[in-house]
């Protein structure tokens, strides 16, 4: 089964940014996350640069911050995640999506794409000093 440009959630725009701006949703440092990915060309990035850039944090780390801002996405929602092919729940796939062949880049790593609904609610957001998102005026 495959689970390449399949959006579980397909959230609009709107639906991203009352997410984005949900701190019980994205604190800060999922803030940073997404942000973070939105400034790279193409809107990607890896797990290891990603936590090189929010301090130096394992891609372990990264994955747990994904996978925990997925999954409190889904209960706020109230919506249950697909399954995996080994049958646990996917979660990774909400923010990000990658290519079936695991797309890798110049140094060996997944690529994480940022989801186009998600990107639009991106350029909408800006962020304040304290790297909280708000609507630009």
């Amino acid at each position: 089964m495959t689970w390449h440009n399949q959006d579980p959630l397909n959230l609009s725009k709107e639906e991203w940014i009352n997410l984005l701006q949900d701190e019980k949703v994205f604190n800060k440092i999922g803030l940073e996350m997404v942000f973070f990915v939105y400034k790279q060309p193409n809107y990607q990035s890896n797990a290891t640069e990603i936590g090189e850039a929010l301090g130096g944090v394992s891609q372990q780390q990264v994955t747990a911050w994904n996978r925990s801002i997925a999954k409190k996405i889904y209960q706020k929602l109230q919506k249950e995640p697909p399954f995996n092919s080994r049958g646990g729940k996917r979660y990774w796939n909400v923010l990000f999506d990658g290519a079936v062949e695991r797309e890798l880049d110049d140094k060996g790593n997944f690529i994480w794409k940022l989801r186009p609904s998600l990107i639009s609610a991106l350029k909408r957001l800006g962020t304040s000093d304290n790297k909280t998102a708000k609507i630009e005026s």
